[in-house]
């Protein structure tokens, strides 16, 4: 029965075992990764940060939005405009 941390990384939730330097999962949402960690501990304990111990909340989307959200600009393949680099061509 691990004891399971869930805690913000980049912009994702990460879910690790506690004291590890790397995550074991990364989900969009804080309930996903809540829900990731409690299968994981297999009833050990779960603790939830609000901060990030990596120092990777810094570089997170202004916010704390999500690149996959729903209401964000990005189009179906995750990409805004401005990141394609050319037009697609339909027919090919």
């Amino acid at each position: 029965m691990p004891d399971i941390t869930v805690h913000p990384h980049g912009g994702r939730w990460a879910v690790a075992e506690a004291d590890a330097e790397s995550p074991i999962e990364e989900h969009a949402t804080r309930e996903a990764a809540e829900l990731a960690a409690r299968h994981l501990a297999d009833g050990g304990a779960v603790q939830v940060l609000d901060h990030d111990p990596t120092g990777l909340d810094a570089s997170a989307p202004p916010g704390g939005t999500d690149r996959g959200d729903a209401g964000s600009a990005a189009g179906v393949d995750g990409m805004t405009d401005d990141e394609h680099v050319r037009s697609e061509q339909g027919g090919l």
